[in-house]
């Protein structure tokens, strides 16, 4: 069983156990060869401006795709045919956990969140679209010349995507689709130039839904940013279509196959979900026990009192049971396992994580006590990421609706 040299943060847990020296069934050689290209481009390019970024509510996103794609980071899972930069041995779920968690240890989710959007949205164009989508959409936004975000949610529907109320319906001439409606909580659609949309273009319920590519600059497309308590520089938004018309050809697959297209990329996508929050659970701990080393209270070092040990200890079970979970499953679905397989355990899987994250960020601001209050100084990781634990909790799937759907594909 290979084991690998130590790699990172020499904090207790503040790396997966893989990363520490610890026999790994799972990674190889060309994994360890992809982490360290993704190390190096977060760390020169990300992890330094995150704070300043995400304080001013924006990033260079666009500046990012074009040296993220030069660095063979920002479409690692693309085809190559398309633009897309496999890394070297190819692209696997284990490649997936590390592009996933080293973008995430940037420190701010609504950063990391501008490059995970790209794979939330871009497959359906990948596994159902027309050689004209992945030639005109595809290949530019895999090459970071332009971006694409996932318009699913509607104000009045959340989760519940059978009762969605965005309409799309051909014109006389049958050349274009007219489509109206609104969507919310739309992740980074003040910077991307198309939405993948789920609409409806039949009768009510899943069967009548179907999955458009709609440009941003078209006209009757407005967004409008919305103030949300954590991710500011991955600008939340509100989109309305009005009496928007697009070509029929920007159809993705066939009418009604829209729920069955969007399907294909949740796992992905909570796959992401999972990492980002055991990230954000890790990087909690490991704020808390460099702080708790440093900081000296009734004549004695934090780290030494046992209360404090204790906290450590229950948030260093929760981080890397959530990884060995998740671990697992990208094994499963890397030896075949597919979305009837996998999609209970996955909407498992993802209450497991983001539990971990609200856990640690609880905890972990109560080692940082008054520090962990403020947007500036030693507890200001600590007090944005306690921030993003609800888009973690709720984001994806809430928990609730995660549950029920892991129960109701157990069949009990």
């Amino acid at each position: 069983m290979p084991v690998f040299e130590r790699f990172g943060s020499e904090v207790p847990y503040g790396e997966p156990a893989w990363y520490r020296g610890v026999p790994t069934p799972y990674y190889e050689d060309k994994h360890v060869k992809f982490r360290a290209e993704m190390r190096a481009y977060v760390d020169e390019h990300i992890r330094p401006y995150v704070d300043e970024w995400d304080e001013a509510g924006a990033c260079p996103i666009e500046q990012l795709r074009s040296s993220a794609h030069a660095a063979g980071v920002l479409s690692p899972w693309a085809p190559a045919e398309l633009g897309g930069t496999p890394p070297e041995g190819g692209w696997d779920e284990f490649m997936f956990i590390i592009w996933a968690d080293e973008l995430a240890r940037c420190g701010a989710g609504g950063v990391a969140i501008l490059f995970f959007i790209t794979y939330m949205s871009l497959p359906h164009i990948l596994d159902f679209g027309s050689d004209f989508l992945k030639e005109s959409i595809a290949r530019p936004v895999i090459a970071g010349k332009a971006g694409m975000a996932i318009t699913l949610t509607e104000p009045t529907g959340g989760s519940d995507l059978a009762n969605i109320r965005t309409t799309a319906t051909k014109t006389e001439d049958g050349k274009h689709y007219m489509i109206n409606g609104v969507k919310k909580f739309i992740t980074g659609g003040q910077c991307v130039g198309y939405f993948s949309t789920i609409v409806r273009t039949g009768k009510p319920g899943l069967k009548g839904l179907s999955m458009i590519v709609i440009p941003t600059e078209t006209p009757g497309v407005s967004v409008t940013k919305l103030k949300a308590s954590g991710w500011w520089a991955g600008n939340t938004t509100l989109v309305k279509f009005e009496d928007v018309q697009v070509p029929v050809e920007n159809l993705i697959g066939m009418e009604g196959m829209g729920f069955p297209v969007m399907a294909t990329a949740m796992n992905g996508e909570r796959l992401i979900g999972c990492m980002g929050a055991v990230r954000a659970a890790r990087t909690c701990l490991a704020e808390a026990i460099s702080y708790a080393r440093d900081r000296t209270t009734f004549g004695k070092k934090l780290s030494e009192s046992q209360v404090i040990r204790h906290k450590f200890a229950q948030m260093a079970r929760r981080v890397e049971a959530a990884q060995a979970i998740v671990e697992g499953l990208a094994y499963a679905m890397r030896s075949g396992a597919g979305p009837a397989e996998i999609g209970g355990p996955m909407a498992l899987a993802k209450v497991e994580c983001s539990s971990a994250h609200e856990f640690c960020a609880r905890e972990a601001s109560q080692v940082l006590g008054g520090a962990s209050f403020l947007r500036q100084g030693k507890g200001q990781l600590v007090e944005r990421l306690a921030r993003e634990v609800r888009v973690n909790v709720v984001g994806g799937g809430s928990e609730e609706v995660m549950l029920d759907l892991a129960m109701r594909m157990s069949k009990i």
